[in-house]
């Protein structure tokens, strides 16, 4: 038997209303009119419509130019007939199905990363399995939302997540019909119970593919929205970065002064401006400093920033200072990355993870928490800002939040529940 059949026969879905099994494909096969040359010999393949759930069929007769019936010994009408049956059944492997607008439907898999995709687009065949789906999906719906660049990383890296596990089960190349409740709970029961994600991780699994499911039933490549009536996770393990104490952070940013300068420096652009270690640090460039003595400020680009949105932050009078007078970059050519490849501003930004590896290492020498992260930097500035009484607004706008909710909420997490600056403001 072939081998995509071998590990797809009798390829089903659940009725949830009466616990039936319904096959969703019946493979194809040769009707040929008990050896009546008079008639017409046909290849029929039978699937179940996702629009409406009803079996549908489709009647092939021809490969590569040659009608079946146009050959009149009936062994010649056998041997086309097994050409045809070989070629859709590998196409129903690539995740082809009968209600294809065309025979070989193409499209760019928008879930390649994205260095890949510098160099080559891969082409996928089909038309209604996952990976056409989420691709149309990002490629439309996600897209036209204009997220932030952080937050689409995030949204296409959990839909690569549920690809690779489709993968992984041998369903990645089903047709998005046959991926019905008992699929999407035994995901789910993985990311819970093997994964052990967090509750609020395990929602967004949940939401993100309650929203692909819906676009897809919405376009008529499904007749039900499987994600439904997931089970809840209550998981609250919070890995997440905490403050550093006062007397750790002094003996830490000495020892990173000492090992790594440009980590240090990052560190500082965290604790005195309140900037996230990605992007916002990682790809400032010396364009982005106002070093002016008294008006000194760094301007965050749309583009990097975590909310998508443009913004300018004062720089204290001290980092200002260290900035001219350690590291002279009110020098450099406008157009190098504060963070270079080679410790110094460059061409080329520095890797994504090298800072933070480098934080932890340090970290990890001197025994400290590990809770203690390089992102625990930005907390710690915001946290001496409230214990110094600056105002809740200011706050707000220095760490770039969209609200004075989502700060307070900020403060309270890292220590603050009792703080004068939330009580009155």
């Amino acid at each position: 038997m072939d081998t995509f059949l071998e590990k797809i026969t009798f390829l089903r879905v659940r009725n949830l209303s009466n616990m039936r099994r319904k096959k969703i494909l019946i493979y194809p096969k040769l009707a040929d009119r008990k050896g009546d040359m008079k008639k017409k010999w046909y290849i029929q393949v039978s699937q179940r419509d996702p629009r409406n759930g009803e079996m549908m069929q489709r009647r092939f007769e021809t490969f590569e130019g040659t009608n079946i019936n146009s050959l009149s010994q009936p062994d010649a009408r056998r041997e086309l007939a097994k050409k045809i049956i070989d070629s859709l059944n590998r196409k129903l492997a690539a995740g082809w199905s009968i209600f294809a607008a065309t025979d070989d439907c193409v499209y760019d898999d928008q879930l390649q990363y994205s260095a890949t995709s510098r160099f080559y687009k891969e082409k996928i065949l089909s038309n209604n399995n996952y990976a056409f789906w989420v691709s149309q999906f990002i490629a439309t719906e996600l897209s036209a939302k204009d997220a932030a660049p952080d937050t689409m990383r995030t949204y296409k890296s959990r839909y690569r997540v549920f690809g690779n596990w489709l993968k992984a089960q041998n369903l990645d190349a089903f047709d998005c019909s046959a991926l019905d409740r008992e699929i999407i709970l035994n995901f789910f029961a993985h990311m819970r119970n093997d994964k052990h994600l967090v509750c609020h991780t395990y929602n967004s699994y949940k939401q993100l593919l309650f929203s692909l499911f819906n676009y897809i039933l919405k376009k008529g490549g499904i007749h039900e929205n499987p994600v439904k009536d997931i089970p809840e996770n209550k998981r609250h393990v919070d890995n997440g970065a905490e403050r550093i104490e006062r007397f750790d952070l002094e003996k830490l940013i000495k020892s990173i002064d000492a090992q790594d300068p440009q980590t240090a420096l990052a560190c500082r652009f965290q604790y005195y401006c309140g900037l996230r270690p990605g992007y916002e640090v990682r790809l400032l460039k010396i364009a982005d400093l106002d070093l002016r003595e008294g008006v000194s400020k760094v301007t965050v680009k749309q583009e990097n920033a975590k909310t998508n949105k443009l913004r300018t932050v004062a720089i204290p009078d001290v980092f200002c200072e260290y900035l001219v007078r350690v590291w002279h970059l009110d020098v450099y050519d406008k157009d190098l990355y504060v963070f270079g490849k080679h410790g110094m501003p460059g061409t080329v930004a520095i890797g994504k993870n090298a800072m933070r590896n480098k934080f932890n290492k340090v970290r990890n020498s001197l025994g400290l928490p590990t809770h203690y992260k390089f992102y625990s930097m930005k907390h710690t500035g915001a946290v001496t800002l409230a214990e110094q009484g600056e105002s809740i607004i200011n706050i707000r706008d220095h760490l770039g939040h969209t609200s004075v909710s989502t700060t307070e909420i900020y403060l309270k997490r890292h220590g603050l529940n009792e703080s004068e600056i939330i009580r009155k403001n």
